[in-house]
């Protein structure tokens, strides 16, 4: 009955220690990335003890143990360096320090870390930070040159962690300050010329950039670090003057082509240009009439013309060619000394020298087709 007794206060006391086991202290521990960070394990004593990577969920990942039993040492890496990506990289004293350090911190490393035992922890919350560089939106050069009158605007960049903040200064003037990552100066005079300082800062690290603006009474500026509102005064000149040229190619081309086309007559057989469209056709053409026939050959060939006085573009020596959806032709007697008040054509003597004219009737295009015989 003693025993069961002694066995029952046994339980308790390993259940009290469980469940009652204090926090012994908490520390945010901050480190550059790519140094090393140093974890303590400070007022945490028992013979098991052991480092944890704590999830954001509260889960708990082993990482190394250390068992002593008298002058016995047994430390062990777990498998958790793997699911952390620290082994090689995480390490612990096998003493009653029990210290652990980080070594090449990475962005990945940032987390919870616990050392545990039966009798208390410690949890340290590890931040890496760094402060790489800071540049400004200036020439290579560092220095910029604007007209009195006019906008000088810079941008300041920082690639760190966590982000930064922006502060200005202006060197030999303890008056002039600005916040922001962006600096703004219109209406420059003279005074305004002098050397800009960026100053990119967080909590743990900070860095600089400078810039010298040289105001002048020109027109124009030169090297500007960022124009605000569009392009400066010279590149718009540029843009004109680029595009007055082209424009001039293009007139110049243009003048040329229409002058190669013009220069270049293009005769058929049987086809004279002159300032309207003409055309000459023989017996048996398909712009000639259809009743017409060649004559003997003891009489000279009888040649029809067609005259296009309305289609022929201005300018042009394309000659008109007649097609079967043209208008019908009528025929008229011409007689040079008296021209005949009819359209009926009129048969005369043999002898009779008759000219023949047919005029057709103009389509909605306002064509006039003229065939002279």
């Amino acid at each position: 009955m003693d025993c069961r007794l002694m066995l029952l206060d046994m339980l308790v006391l390993v259940s009290l220690s469980l469940f009652l086991c204090p926090t012994v202290g908490a520390a945010n521990i901050t480190v550059e990335m790519g140094q090393t960070a140093t974890l303590p394990c400070t007022g945490v004593t028992n013979d098991f003890r052991e480092w944890q990577r704590l999830g954001d969920d509260g889960t708990e990942t082993q990482l190394i143990t250390l068992y002593k039993s008298g002058s016995t040492t047994d430390l062990q890496e777990k498998s958790g360096l793997d699911t952390f990506n620290l082994r090689g990289r995480f390490t612990a004293t096998a003493d009653d320090a029990f210290t652990a350090t980080i070594t090449n911190t990475r962005e990945s490393d940032d987390g919870r870390y616990q050392c545990d035992s039966t009798s208390g922890s410690v949890v340290h919350m590890l931040l890496t930070y760094y402060m790489n560089s800071v540049s400004l939106s200036t020439p290579p050069t560092g220095s910029v040159t604007e007209s009195i009158g006019g906008r000088f605007i810079v941008t300041c960049t920082a690639d760190s962690k966590p982000a930064a903040s922006f502060t200005w200064t202006k060197q030999g003037d303890s008056n002039f300050t600005a916040t922001g990552a962006r600096l703004e100066i219109s209406n420059l005079n003279m005074n305004d010329s002098g050397t800009y300082m960026c100053t990119a800062f967080h909590a743990y690290a900070s860095g600089t950039a400078t810039v010298q603006l040289t105001v002048t009474e020109g027109t124009n500026g030169s090297n500007s670090a960022q124009t605000g509102g569009g392009l400066g005064t010279g590149g718009i000149v540029g843009i004109v003057i680029a595009f007055l040229a082209l424009a001039a190619i293009g007139v110049v081309g243009f003048v040329l082509w229409k002058r190669k086309k013009g220069s270049g007559r293009e005769k058929d057989d049987g086809v004279e240009s002159g300032d309207d469209a003409v055309t000459y056709h023989s017996p048996g053409h398909p712009g000639a009439p259809e009743n017409l026939s060649r004559p003997p050959p003891n009489e000279p060939e009888v040649m029809y013309a067609e005259l296009d006085l309305k289609n022929a573009p201005a300018g042009s020596r394309r000659p008109y060619v007649a097609t079967p959806d043209d208008s019908p032709t009528e025929y008229a007697q011409i007689r040079p000394d008296k021209p005949p008040r009819s359209s009926v054509p009129h048969t005369l003597a043999p002898d009779d020298k008759t000219e023949y004219a047919s005029i057709s009737k103009p389509k909605p295009s306002r064509r006039l087709d003229l065939q002279a015989v």
